[in-house]
């Protein structure tokens, strides 16, 4: 449909114009040679309390724009017991619906997912390879960095390692950055299809949000119901953020569509990216870090000559492209 074909991106793959930048260096060698105690540190490193209630972590977040605090336990300095992110606001906001919990009642410590509790702690001896290397293993999404006195002194985020990769580009060997997508490891470990978490585009909002806190993921393609079910919008659980401020919470949620719910928050994307941001098996490695850096966005969705969504790719798996292979 017309509509589909708006709600997504596919530039034209870079391998058919090679640039003719000498290439130098592997990505990870790249990573390896930017210091963390040179990288540059938040202006605030916002955190809540773990005796805080989620509802007013959660305004917090609203406030200043994050999708994650580290929850700390007083003392000096204080002590981080996990990292609250976006999708245990999720699980929660689904579980209220569902009358099973109310998160003005509801403590910070207590809403930490098991994998964000006690996170590890980098020293700010080491490089942004140490920050990708510990993101591939946790497949936690932040690192919280220390200073030689055990003092948290940064804060860095995935979409910071991608901004270290966006920005050195021209540095990184063409083997790497012209590497078509069918070459990635993680197509050719699935070549057809991997097995993907969707919903349907006529699913309810809060429909939707059980299937992200289901699943535990972070964000889901949203499809068109068709019998070729083509990709239409992307739903990620930083919306979440967007919908709770909305004057018609909580009736949003049972109202709106998955696709409508994308729809609305649409307006909220300063770097208007399409409702779905897609590539193809043939753009590359240079495709994928651009298009996610020019959006600002966490996941691409990868088509088939049918325009249907066989594999998604985030920056954790873009991590582990230029790292590990």
């Amino acid at each position: 449909s017309s509509r589909a074909r708006r709600g997504t991106a596919q530039p034209t793959p870079s391998s058919n114009s090679p640039r003719t930048v000498h290439a130098m260096l592997a990505p990870a060698d790249l990573l390896a040679s930017l210091p963390l105690r040179k990288h540059p540190a938040p202006k605030r490193l916002y955190t809540c309390a773990g005796t805080d209630t989620c509802d007013t972590a959660l305004g917090i977040m609203i406030e200043h724009k994050v999708a994650c605090l580290p929850v700390v336990r007083g003392g000096s300095p204080p002590a981080v017991i996990g990292l609250l992110d976006v999708t245990d606001i999720v699980s929660l906001v689904v579980h209220q619906q569902d009358g099973s919990a109310d998160w003005t009642s509801v403590t910070a410590s207590q809403a930490l997912h098991k994998n964000r509790k006690n996170p590890p702690i980098l020293n700010d001896s080491g490089s942004l390879l140490d920050v990708a290397n510990m993101m591939i293993e946790t497949h936690l999404h932040r690192a919280l960095v220390q200073d030689s006195a055990s003092a948290i002194d940064n804060f860095i985020t995935q979409s910071d390692l991608l901004g270290a990769l966006h920005s050195n580009l021209d540095q990184i060997d063409q083997k790497y950055t012209l590497r078509k997508i069918s070459d990635f490891h993680k197509v050719r470990a699935n070549p057809e299809r991997q097995t993907l978490v969707t919903v349907q585009a006529t699913s309810t909002a809060i429909n939707a949000f059980r299937v992200i806190d289901h699943f535990h993921v972070s964000g889901v393609p949203v499809l068109d119901g068709s019998k070729e079910d083509k990709l239409v919008a992307n739903l990620s659980a930083r919306d979440v953020r967007y919908i709770i401020s909305d004057n018609k919470w909580p009736l949003t949620l049972h109202q709106l569509s998955a696709l409508d719910l994308c729809r609305m928050l649409h307006s909220h994307n300063d770097t208007d990216p399409p409702l779905a941001v897609s590539l193809s098996m043939d753009n590359t490695l240079r495709d994928v870090i651009e298009m996610l850096f020019h959006y600002r966005i966490h996941r691409v969705f990868i088509l088939n000559q049918s325009k249907q969504v066989t594999h998604l790719l985030s920056i954790v798996d873009v991590l582990e492209e230029v790292v590990l292979y």
